[in-house]
């Protein structure tokens, strides 16, 4: 038996239906080696610095 306190609260709401939509997996991104090694910065240019502090590559 329904209430007048909990009509009230229902009047006016929709209930949440379950979304028609498949969820959209994605595709683990595979990297190959040359890619790895420049997104840690191995392959980068080496500074050091020199006669008079100036930075000059190594």
């Amino acid at each position: 038996m329904k209430t007048k306190k909990n009509v009230a609260q229902n009047v006016g709401f929709k209930e949440k239906q379950p979304s028609s939509r498949k969820s959209i997996e994605k595709k683990p991104q595979k990297l190959n080696e040359r890619d790895l090694e420049n997104l840690m910065g191995i392959n980068r240019p080496t500074y050091k610095r020199g006669r008079g502090g100036a930075f000059r590559q190594k």
